[in-house]
């Protein structure tokens, strides 16, 4: 003997409930891979932009006045 019985209405209403949530996670995928584009397709306009005018960033500062090995030699 069941305590409570799930209505036709209620039913629908989680059926409806569930395709809204389904719907809204496959939409903010469809947002982020869309964002995540966006972002690879900035950063490769940078890096054409840098070659462009040949101001790529140095991996290391230089070196700042005379080194040990110029002062001994």
């Amino acid at each position: 003997m069941p305590v409570m019985k799930i209505t036709g209405q209620g039913l629908c209403s989680i059926a409806v409930l569930t395709g809204i949530l389904w719907g809204c996670i496959l939409i903010e995928k469809r947002t982020v891979d869309r964002a995540r584009a966006d972002g690879y397709r900035a950063l490769e306009e940078i890096r054409v932009l840098q070659l462009k005018r040949h101001a790529i960033p140095a991996y290391s500062p230089a070196p700042a006045g005379p080194t040990a090995r110029s002062i001994a030699g």
